[in-house]
């Protein structure tokens, strides 16, 4: 590029960085865009993260210790605050996604359950806690009608059982 010197009037040869500066940038530009589109892995590991908010119905129970564990106790959980531990663990203390999006607290997989009104993430899905709670029981039933004559040699296992408080 030339250059004419306003004071001389002489005309010297001046470098240009324009055009290579151009060049280079939509060289990088195209680059960037090809990696950027073509590259599987980007896409691949991409997640969408959703918040989900707890709805209660009217009738529900809420998602705290003293809720729960009188509702084991009306509904004749036997050990409620041992089930109240292991829902803990569960939902990582009722924070799980499992938890906030099926209604299901106990982490229950069984899909012949009468309670459920479906499956997601492989577990059931309730439409209320109290539903969750009552198939919990229903399914500690089950396991301690099987305990009677089939596991447990004492007469009388379940009423054994049903009467330890703690």
């Amino acid at each position: 590029m030339l250059k004419v010197d306003k004071n001389t009037l002489e005309v010297k040869k001046v470098r240009c960085y324009r055009i290579p500066f151009y060049v280079l940038l939509v060289i990088c530009i195209t680059l960037s865009s090809i990696i950027l589109l073509r590259d599987p892995l980007i896409v691949r590991h991409t997640r969408k993260i959703i918040e989900t908010d707890t709805v209660y119905l009217p009738d529900d129970i809420s998602l705290n210790d003293s809720s729960i564990t009188a509702e084991l106790v009306k509904l004749g959980c036997v050990l409620p605050n041992v089930a109240l531990a292991q829902f803990k663990i569960e939902t990582g203390h009722f924070t799980s996604a499992i938890c906030r999006e099926n209604k299901n607290i106990a982490g229950i997989r069984n899909s012949s359950s009468p309670l459920s009104v479906g499956k997601n993430r492989g577990h059931n899905v309730y439409k209320r806690y109290k539903d969750c709670l009552k198939d919990y029981v229903r399914v500690q039933n089950k396991y301690l009608k099987n305990i009677d004559g089939h596991y447990a040699e004492a007469k009388d296992y379940i009423k054994v059982i049903r009467s330890i408080k703690k």
